[in-house]
């Protein structure tokens, strides 16, 4: 499958809704600790999933410095253009 932006976003935002432990609102500046309360099972958690939803592997030297949805984006489209598997 092919992604763009714009639904890498959007999966990434129903991926992250699922885990989240607050009632925050899930948008791409939501700090995944601080605001969605997701622990590091829960990261990891999320991580298998959004492999598993992109057919990706992130290595665990990418996950140093993600803090917001934004980062899990920019890290994931880095990757999926390297693939070739990214629209626009």
């Amino acid at each position: 499958m092919t992604w763009n932006r714009e639904t890498v976003h959007e999966k990434l935002i129903e991926v992250f809704g699922q885990y989240k432990q607050t009632d925050a609102a899930v948008s791409q500046e939501s700090q995944i600790v601080a605001d969605l309360g997701i622990d590091s099972l829960g990261v990891m958690e999320v991580l298998a999933d959004i492999e598993d939803t992109f057919k990706l592997t992130i290595p665990d030297d990418a996950l140093r410095d993600i803090n917001t949805i934004a980062d899990v984006a920019a890290a994931i489209l880095t990757r999926l253009e390297g693939d070739g598997r990214l629209e626009g």
